[in-house]
């Protein structure tokens, strides 16, 4: 097939949706397909046929409207069996609605209603909520994947939308990468480096934006604890994050390790007992499927897509609010050998089903739906 993904940037070096689209178009081109990628900045990649975009970079809605205007104008000048967008633009086959709704992240970033009605009528919200109609209830595309019932009941809760056309493709992980084998490669080195004894709890954050992932909360959990057994180690940067290091350091003490960004996840994988990760919302959290393919038991909550892989007690927990109570709680029922090592067992083997070969397979099956449906046209 022909095959047409948009994305603002092909880069590496930004974050999951971009990663994502590199992934998925060195995938179908090594399968047969030809590749096209709409992109305002790219890296070198080798068989793949791109075109690029512009884009008025003066401001968030400029942003946002000019790339979609703009990859219109592009698609106008092709003729693609398939496009599938990871951005909000004005015409696609396939969204990939990857980071939550509009409404859902207004609600989550502004908790008082009034602020929150306020920010709506903002040029960025506006322009967000113009394409958010045209793909959900106008003619901006056929299907919109998912990668969670979250999502797509959220779509469904706020746009008038037909059930039928939200398709949930959950993600996949790197099996060769992410593996129970980490913990004999790396454990004894990561916990030598830090200073911390094999038979102290190691406790492990993913994220970048530490309010919002729920790095507050989780600090305040064990800080109720008392456990100088528990250790935390933080992966991941904030740039609005100095306070709450300060904050965190001051509660916990020599108990917290903050490590900034890291290249080779998997390390921090084989050295931890636990990923707790108590986010607000994530659509899909993958540092969750990754720790669970490495043997690692998951603590996480509701509002995270990655939660409906998780059956409480078994692959680890989700926890049901965001109080420090429950956390704590639960923390303290996950410390024995016994308990880790039985959840370590059962979140590999769910993770295990989470294949690239199974995701391009229900992939490729909406492909060729949307290909037959554009041919008997």
């Amino acid at each position: 097939m022909k095959i047409a993904l948009i994305c603002k940037h092909y880069l590496l070096s930004k974050g999951g949706m971009e990663r994502y689209t590199i992934a998925l178009s060195r995938e179908l081109l090594k399968t047969g397909h030809q590749v096209h990628v709409l992109t305002h900045r790219r890296q070198k990649e080798p068989g793949i046929l791109f075109h690029h975009v512009p884009m008025l970079r003066f401001s968030s809605p400029a942003k946002n409207l000019s790339f979609a205007y703009f990859s219109r104008k592009v698609l106008a000048g092709h003729r693609f069996d398939v496009v599938q967008s990871m951005e909000r633009v004005m015409d696609q086959d396939i969204f990939r609605a990857s980071d939550g709704i509009n409404p859902i992240q207004m609600s989550e970033r502004y908790s008082n209603p009034v602020i929150r009605k306020l920010k709506a009528f903002g040029p960025r919200r506006q322009a967000l909520t113009y394409l958010e109609k045209r793909i959900f209830e106008g003619s901006g595309c056929r299907y919109v994947m998912t990668n969670s019932r979250l999502v797509k009941n959220q779509i469904l809760d706020h746009y008038r939308i037909s059930p039928n056309r939200i398709f949930v493709i959950y993600n996949s992980v790197d099996h060769e990468r992410f593996h129970p084998s980490v913990q004999k490669q790396h454990r004894e080195a990561v916990r030598t480096e830090l200073g911390i004894p094999e038979n102290d709890r190691l406790l492990l954050f993913v994220g970048n934006d530490f309010k919002r992932k729920g790095l507050p909360l989780l600090v305040q959990s064990l800080n109720s604890l008392q456990n100088p057994r528990l250790k935390l180690v933080v992966v991941g940067h904030d740039r609005a994050g100095d306070h709450q290091r300060r904050t965190a350091k001051k509660q916990l003490g020599n108990r917290i390790f903050f490590l900034g960004s890291q290249s080779r996840i998997e390390k921090y994988y084989g050295a931890a007992d636990l990923l707790i990760l108590p986010t607000r919302y994530d659509a899909f959290a993958n540092v969750c499927l990754e720790a669970m393919a490495c043997g690692i038991p998951v603590i996480t909550t509701r509002t995270n897509g990655a939660g409906e892989i998780i059956d409480n007690g078994i692959q680890g927990y989700v926890l049901e609010t965001w109080e420090p109570e429950e956390l704590a709680a639960v923390i303290d029922r996950c410390t024995s050998d016994a308990t880790l090592s039985e959840m370590g067992k059962h979140a590999f083997t769910r993770a295990a089903a989470f294949t690239g070969k199974r995701y391009m397979s229900q992939l490729m099956a909406l492909y060729d739906r949307v290909r037959i449906q554009k041919e008997q046209k």
